[in-house]
């Protein structure tokens, strides 16, 4: 009786030890789309934008995701000519987003970068960018007309954590009027639009093992869309990599 409890007990235990925990995802600014896209039955979501305490979020980190949104202010890059194009800039988080970068960067954290979050990734990493591309690049391609818009891009390199292997060329939605100027040299381009504007960039893994990201919306594609699903499993992949010491 006591040996079949006993082997009972360490099946139990083994069990519960196979049981995935669940893995925090921080979002520098919360919306439907982004929790959808990410909701897993061991994630939990966070959105720090509404959470005072940072820090306290911060340690609890699997994984960052910079969000779409605001214009980033130009002083962040030292550009005061951009002061005039720029829309809606939005102080806080151009704070909050800088502090979620240089956590990531400094402790390894997996991070995505989508549109506004792509531009911060370059922008604090070194980078600048366009004020705004009808005036300074031109209107080749439209990234946004009164809203969103479908465009191509061409792939220039490969990443299999976005985009299929077999793809050269891919439609991806749109909705942005600025975009990466000067790219610093750890930051690496993968596709680019047909006016030469970057597209998607990945950080240079000898600076940050999983750090992407992407001028378009990948959280508002369908949920059977091939790059919808190749990020956020590669995303999810990667932030339940389990270490052991």
């Amino acid at each position: 009786m006591l040996k079949k409890t006993l082997f009972i007990l360490i099946i139990a235990i083994l069990c519960s030890c196979q049981k995935q925990e669940s893995k925090i995802i921080i979002l520098s600014k919360a919306s439907e789309n982004y929790v959808k896209w990410m909701e897993d039955d061991n994630i939990i979501i966070l959105d720090a934008y509404t959470i005072k305490n940072t820090d306290s979020i911060l340690e609890l980190a699997d994984g960052i995701i910079l969000t779409g949104g605001e214009d980033i202010n130009p002083l962040q890059y030292n550009d005061t000519v951009n002061l005039a194009v720029c829309e809606e800039i939005d102080y806080q988080r151009d704070t909050l987003e800088r502090k979620l970068f240089d956590f990531a960067m400094e402790h390894k954290i997996p991070l995505i970068g989508v549109c506004r979050g792509m531009q911060m990734m370059n922008v604090a990493s070194g980078g600048t960018l366009y004020g705004n591309i009808p005036t300074e690049i031109g209107t080749t391609v439209v990234h946004r007309n009164n809203g969103e818009v479908n465009h191509k891009i061409v792939l220039t390199d490969t990443c299999s954590l976005i985009f299929p292997l077999d793809t050269d060329t891919i439609i991806v939605n749109s909705l942005h009027h600025q975009g990466l100027k000067i790219i610093p040299d750890h930051l690496r381009v993968i596709a680019r639009a047909f006016d030469g504007l970057p597209e998607t960039v990945v950080m240079d893994k000898i600076q940050h093992p999983f750090m992407i990201a992407v001028q378009f919306h990948p959280e508002r594609l369908e949920e059977d869309n091939i790059i919808h699903t190749t990020m956020k499993e590669s995303f999810h992949k990667e932030i339940n990599k389990t270490t052991f010491f």
